[in-house]
């Protein structure tokens, strides 16, 4: 077995133990086995195509209602078939985004080109999940990539809403609901 995939498969079982472990205390860092490598470089929207392949994917709250809740999934991403010039990849995620509060009008499952279940916003520059074409007021969630390497990216999640807000009960304001995300390659 390569290395990369000996790390990958490591990746996945610390992955797996953490989220089967009990939580004590919530924390909003990262899982050890995604901490950001000390090479890893700031994330360049002109070179996303290289992150095409097979994650697993971890998110963690930060922010209400949850901090410290924490989702694990398989986020899978290719070049977009569609050539949509604002769209370069597209892919779908396996992951339970109700467990975190993260919003979506569109199953993230989704395979339809037309209509994938994540999808690259070159404009934004983030990972869109969720997203419902031509629903004006749907509601998602935004991967924003701030940290990139060989084996992986990591960043900030947050959810939107369209025009509905959450309130925070205990403040009576608008809530920001998001956190850190980590994706491990585990195949290109």
């Amino acid at each position: 077995m390569s290395e990369p995939r000996r790390r990958a498969l490591a990746a996945v079982f610390t992955v797996l133990a953490q989220s089967c472990a009990p939580h004590k205390q919530a924390s909003p860092t990262l899982i050890p086995t995604c901490a950001a490598p000390t090479d890893a470089a700031k994330f360049d929207s002109s070179r996303v195509a290289a992150l095409a392949g097979v994650y697993t994917l971890s998110l963690v709250a930060d922010s209400f209602p949850s901090p410290g809740a924490r989702t694990f999934g398989r986020l899978r991403l290719r070049a977009d078939t569609q050539r949509v010039a604002d769209r370069p990849l597209v892919g779908m995620l396996e992951m339970n985004l109700d467990a975190i509060f993260a919003p979506y009008s569109l199953d993230p499952l989704s395979l339809d080109p037309k209509a994938p279940g994540v999808y690259f916003d070159r404009a934004a520059g983030v990972f869109a999940i969720g997203v419902q074409p031509n629903l004006q007021d749907g509601t998602s969630t935004s991967l924003t990539p701030l940290l990139v390497w060989p084996d992986g990216f990591q960043g900030r999640w947050s959810a939107n809403y369209g025009i509905g807000r959450v309130l925070d009960r205990t403040t009576g304001k608008p809530a920001h609901v998001g956190g850190e995300f980590c994706a491990a390659r585990v195949r290109r």
